[in-house]
């Protein structure tokens, strides 16, 4: 929560995909930090769908991102703008256009499966804002179903609402390539499988400077090979220094940021 008085870029906040145990505590948190800006994940079932649209209820945000296209409709339908989240995986002109004359939205996330030349080619609806990620974990997978009970094992022989809630645990496993994976289990959300190094692409904001209207940072404590040898005000200031243009900010951050990939910026789909 420092950070939002640390820093002036906009600090967005994920709410998990099962939070109704703990509902008034994220009610209350974004109440006291009017600088937070909500940010749904992509599943919402039954009655976590539920709490999420009393929360937009309760809360009224002036601005969210979504990766769930139902919370994405209830923000439409009650007039809130919304950003397409980068797990819509928004790749075409025509989407983006569809998002705006059809959904009114507000802005939205292009996909990091596409190259920087597939990105160049993207015409941009008018008043219409884009988004980027330009570093984060990259997630391979998200299942409502226990991926550690093999690895770690439990004393449980099925998941159960308890373990959504609680379970808060995490290992690796090393497939036929010889490549690690990470899976996480954290409180609240469902199982996940992460990438062995994170996702940084310092190249974009010189490739494509006239394209998008905000960089994006996750800064989410997800263990992978990757090490940040810096605390995260630091990192901020670091890929504040990129967008301004310093000229030693790309090297630094690929020091302090290590290891990392930008593999489908270059391959793209």
């Amino acid at each position: 929560m420092y950070l939002c008085n640390d820093t002036s870029a906009n600090i967005y906040f994920q709410l998990p995909n099962c939070f109704k145990s703990e509902y008034s505590e994220f009610i209350d948190i974004f109440l006291k930090n009017k600088k937070l800006i909500p940010w749904f994940p992509s599943i919402l079932i039954g009655e976590s769908y539920t709490s999420a649209l009393e929360f937009i209820q309760q809360v009224q945000p002036k601005l969210i991102v979504t990766n769930n296209t139902g919370i994405a409709y209830e923000a439409y339908e009650k007039g809130i703008p919304w950003i397409a989240g980068p797990y819509l995986n928004i790749v075409n002109s025509f989407s983006l256009l569809c998002l705006k004359e059809k959904f009114n939205c507000y802005g939205s996330f292009i996909s990091n499966e596409i190259s920087k030349n597939q990105i160049k080619s993207i015409v941009n609806p008018d008043n219409f804002k884009l988004y980027y990620s330009i570093y984060h974990p990259i997630i391979l997978l998200t299942s409502r179903q226990c991926l550690l009970h093999q690895v770690i094992g439990c004393e449980k022989n099925r998941i159960n609402d308890e373990c959504i809630q609680k379970c808060n645990k995490s290992s690796s496993i090393t497939n036929l390539k010889k490549v690690s994976l990470f899976i996480e289990k954290t409180k609240g959300n469902y199982h996940c499988i992460y990438n062995n190094n994170n996702f940084l692409n310092a190249d974009i904001v010189t490739d494509l400077p006239d394209i998008f209207s905000s960089f994006f940072i996750d800064l989410r404590d997800v263990k992978t090979e990757t090490k940040i040898e810096m605390d995260k005000s630091g990192i901020i200031k670091l890929f504040k220094n990129l967008l301004n243009g310093n000229p030693d900010s790309k090297k630094e951050l690929n020091q302090i940021i290590h290891p990392s990939t930008d593999a489908q910026y270059k391959k793209g789909i």
